[in-house]
C-alpha cells in the first residue's frame, strides 16, 4: 500500500508539470490559442468560448485538489510540501513574501528561447495553504493572484495515506471528464479534429 502511495501523488504532480510543458509547445506551435482534446477516442479541437471555458476548468480543477489534499491533511504543525511554478521574478516574489523554504529548483527555458518559466519544490506553512484555498474557492471570476497562477500544488506527504490518495485522483478525475464533457455538448468552438493529444480523458 504504501507503494502505491508513492506512485499515485507524484503521478497527479508529473501530470501538472506535463500540463504546463504541453502548454508552452501548443502555445508556440499554434497562432491560435487552443487544445486537442481526446475524450474516449473522440478528438476536438476547442477554441474560443470553448478554450476559456478549459481554461477555467484547469483553474477549477487545480482548486478542487487543492480542496481535497487539505481535507485529507487536517491540522498538522508541521510544513507541507508544494510545488509551483512561474515566471523567475513572480516565484522568487512568492517566495520571499510567504517565506516558502525553497528545497529545489528547475529552470525552463534560456536566453535564446522565449520561455520564462521556473519550477519550485519547497515547504509551505499549512495556514498559508488554507487561505489560498479559501480565497480560490470564493473566486469564480477566473481571476488568479499572484500564487493562485503559479500553479500551486500538494507533493506526497505523509499526512495523505494510500486510500486518500486513491479516493482524491478518482474523483478529481471524474470532475474534469464531467466539465470537458459539458464543455463538448454546451460550448462553441468546439469541433471534430485528428487525435493529436497524448492524453485520452475516459468517461467511467
Amino acid at each position: 500500500m504504501r507503494n502505491l502511495q508513492s506512485l499515485i501523488l507524484p503521478g497527479i504532480i508529473v501530470g501538472i508539470i506535463v500540463g504546463i510543458l504541453l502548454f508552452f509547445a501548443a502555445y508556440n506551435y499554434y497562432p491560435q490559442k487552443n487544445v486537442n482534446i481526446n475524450l474516449d477516442g473522440n478528438c476536438f479541437e476547442f477554441l474560443d468560448r470553448a478554450y476559456e471555458a478549459y481554461k477555467l476548468l484547469e483553474m477549477e480543477r487545480e482548486k478542487e485538489l487543492l480542496k481535497m489534499q487539505l481535507d485529507a491533511i487536517g491540522h498538522v504543525a508541521t510544513g507541507i510540501p508544494v510545488t509551483f511554478s512561474g515566471s523567475s521574478n513572480l516565484v522568487d516574489h512568492i517566495i520571499d513574501t510567504y517565506k516558502i523554504n525553497v528545497t529545489h529548483r528547475q529552470i525552463l527555458g534560456d536566453n535564446h528561447t522565449q520561455v520564462d518559466k521556473v519550477i519550485i519544490r519547497g515547504i509551505a506553512n499549512l495556514s498559508l495553504l488554507e487561505q489560498i484555498s479559501v480565497k480560490w474557492q470564493n473566486n469564480n471570476s477566473g481571476a488568479t493572484s499572484t500564487i493562485e497562477g503559479t500553479e500551486l500544488g500538494i507533493l506526497p506527504n505523509p499526512y495523505i495515506n494510500s486510500s486518500e490518495s486513491i479516493k482524491i485522483k478518482e474523483n478529481i478525475d471524474n470532475y474534469f471528464v464531467n466539465g470537458i464533457k459539458k464543455i463538448v455538448n454546451s460550448s462553441t468552438g468546439v469541433k471534430p479534429s485528428e487525435c493529436r493529444s497524448t492524453i485520452i480523458y475516459e468517461d467511467t
